[in-house]
């Protein structure tokens, strides 16, 4: 037989016969009554409704002939739907296509051969309704239309199957989407609520009302105007009223809330609008961050920031202003040596009481004057350093630091910037101004270097304050997030991502039992329990109470990874009998998820299948752990 190529929509019809899961099931009594009447209307012994399968022709109704499916390759109903009309072959022995199949040369030796094809709801065929003797026959075209006539009888009953199949699929779509949604709007880490047209809370999730301190029910009978922060209630309004109009479809903005306790809390606001079927404005979807300690984190950080560019500022100020004095007296060359010397004494004075670094040097970079300060930092004689290279005294790492600044003071402009030095008291960080000499030919400028080292410990200490926890040192919840975060934008960096939720059983008896401050040092020693389960590079992290969690990434799918970190985690916890001589029993519900990283995965995904996996370790009895994987 001559082979026949595929349709160009040969994909979607496979997909489409499976989804109607209709192949290999018992003959229908509705189709073999149409097969019935089409064999005795056309005085033929063989009708036949064929679906063309990926291999095969499957038939789900069969008159007059007893196979149920023949090879696909030797299937004429395969030449069928490749056509736009019926498909008759009155003599299929003089045929090249199929002169030599096996129905035809032998029993029961086919000789004619009529099919109409059956279409899908979307007009892809799937397979034919035929005709099909032993004896040639004239087929007129009256006769190819009344046999389409039969195939569309036939072809309602497919489409009903489809609309049957299709309707059942939305249902169970449908109900696992509420199902999950619910469970997301109560379990979320984050405020969530449906709110009216007006204001009116219609449904908020737990997280909102701990955030806010009121119950479910006292809270649903107010408006998100009552408890708004009067200064930022227009604004609100405003893009609310914006959202209404058509004008955005989103927004999300930084405001107050006031608590039941009467406390102003920060919160980062999203809110989006929900049509109904009429496409009508209905209600408000709104999600609610807690930023309060971001936000007080921001105000000391800027207060400290103001603080120090102040005190660099005025210094410099100061030190600008007496090296202007100085570079003054300088050039009053007065024709006496001994009011030379004086001169000489006089400026040595001021700059060896000035603390911080006061110098000169050439184009050639090499000082020709400096204070005392010099000798205190670096431990060199002050009359050595005059002549001396200026990367042998500050450092080749400074001084290449410095460089391109250095570049521009020679260019004649004044610069300022922050380095570090390397000193006999250890590594200060200094705010260094370098001067141009106003006289060109003079070929020199001036450095004051002033120390800022307490300064930026400060700074840093309060980095540091704002990103971990401070019971246990890990890392909190917004240091987290950043670092999942920065992992998902790289893939090709962090191929697989594992995230693990971590929840201590039964923790609240034991705060009940032993009281906070020994609950307190419990969360120390599991987190140092966590540190040790894990490699260098993985990050742990405190989210909340007694939720840790734990994030790394792969090259490689990473289940035996986060098995073994799994079972070293439950085995360190169990093995911790007392804590100051106190009896204690450890163990965690430990949930983890594992994803393929790309430019589809979102945090919140992670998270959720995390916490799912977690609350399965509970249910299983607690003290082990599950793994959900991402699809």
């Amino acid at each position: 037989m001559i082979p026949v190529r595929l349709p160009n929509t040969e994909k979607q019809r496979i997909e489409i016969l499976k989804s109607l899961q209709i192949l290999d099931t018992p003959p229908s009594e509705q189709l073999d009554r149409v097969t019935r009447l089409a064999a005795d209307f056309f005085n033929v012994p063989i009708a036949l409704v064929t679906l063309i399968d990926s291999d095969r022709q499957w038939f789900k109704s069969c008159f007059g002939l007893s196979l149920t499916e023949t090879p696909r390759d030797i299937s004429v109903c395969s030449h069928a739907i490749m056509q736009r009309s019926v498909f008759v072959v009155p003599d299929l022995r003089k045929d090249p296509r199929f002169c030599h199949i096996p129905p035809v040369v032998k029993a029961p030796h086919l000789v004619f051969y009529a099919g109409c094809q059956i279409h899908s709801r979307q007009g892809i065929p799937l397979g034919t309704l035929c005709i099909i003797d032993s004896q040639k026959h004239k087929f007129s075209h009256d006769d190819e239309r009344k046999l389409s006539d039969f195939a569309k009888i036939v072809e309602q009953y497919f489409h009903s199957l489809e609309e049957t199949t299709y309707t059942r699929k939305v249902e169970d779509n449908l109900s696992n989407t509420e199902s999950m949604f619910a469970q997301t709007f109560n379990q979320a880490a984050v405020g969530m609520a449906n709110v009216s047209l007006t204001g009116q809370w219609l449904r908020v999730n737990p997280k909102l009302c701990e955030l806010l301190g009121y119950p479910e029910s006292e809270l649903l009978n107010k408006t998100f105007q009552e408890i708004t922060y009067p200064d930022d209630l227009n604004t609100d309004l405003g893009l609310l009223q914006d959202v209404l109009d058509g004008k955005i479809e989103t927004y999300t903005i930084e405001k107050r809330y006031i608590t039941k306790q009467k406390h102003i809390f920060w919160v980062l606001l999203t809110v989006s609008m929900v049509k109904n079927s009429q496409g009508m404005p209905h209600h408000f979807i709104s999600i609610i961050v807690d930023i309060n300690d971001k936000v007080s984190i921001e105000y000391e950080l800027k207060k400290l920031t103001d603080e120090l560019e102040t005190r660099v500022k005025d210094r410099t100020e100061q030190l600008e202003r007496m090296l202007h004095l100085v570079n003054e007296e300088v050039e009053q060359r007065i024709e006496t040596q001994n009011l030379l010397n004086i001169e000489k004494e006089r400026l040595k004075e001021i700059t060896d009481n000035v603390p911080a670094l006061v110098s000169c040097v050439n184009h050639q970079l090499h000082y020709t004057f400096n204070n005392k300060t010099y000798e205190d930092w670096f431990g060199l004689e002050v009359k050595s350093i005059v002549g001396m290279y200026m990367p042998d005294v500050i450092g080749k790492t400074s001084f290449r630091a410095a460089q391109r600044y250095i570049e521009k003071v020679i260019a004649g402009q004044k610069v300022s910037f922050e380095n570090t030095l390397p000193t006999k008291e250890g590594l200060k960080y200094v705010q260094t101004t370098l001067i141009p000499n106003r006289d060109r030919e003079q070929g020199e400028f001036y450095i004051l270097s002033l120390d800022i080292t307490e300064l930026k410990q400060l700074q840093q200490t309060l980095i540091f304050e704002a990103s971990h926890d401070m019971l246990t040192n890990l890392p909190n919840r917004r240091s987290f997030i950043d670092t999942l975060n920065n992992m998902l934008l790289d893939p090709e960096q962090h191929t697989w991502l594992a995230l693990f939720f971590l929840d201590l059983d039964g923790f609240k008896g034991i705060n009940d039992s032993y009281g906070h401050e020994f609950g307190d040092k419990v969360l120390q020693t599991v987190a140092e329990i966590i540190g040790k389960s894990v490699w260098q590079n993985d990050m742990a992290a405190r989210l909340a109470g007694d939720e840790f969690t734990i994030l790394f990434s792969h090259p490689d799918n990473p289940q035996h990874i986060v098995s073994a970190i799994s079972q070293r985690l439950l085995q360190g916890l169990s093995e911790v009998t007392h804590i100051d001589q106190t009896p204690v029993k450890l163990s965690a519900s430990i949930g983890i998820a594992i994803a393929l990283n790309d430019d589809l995965l979102k945090p919140e995904t992670l998270l959720s299948l995390a916490d799912k996996a977690m609350y399965q370790a509970k249910q299983l009895g607690k003290g082990t752990f599950c793994i959900e994987y991402h699809s």
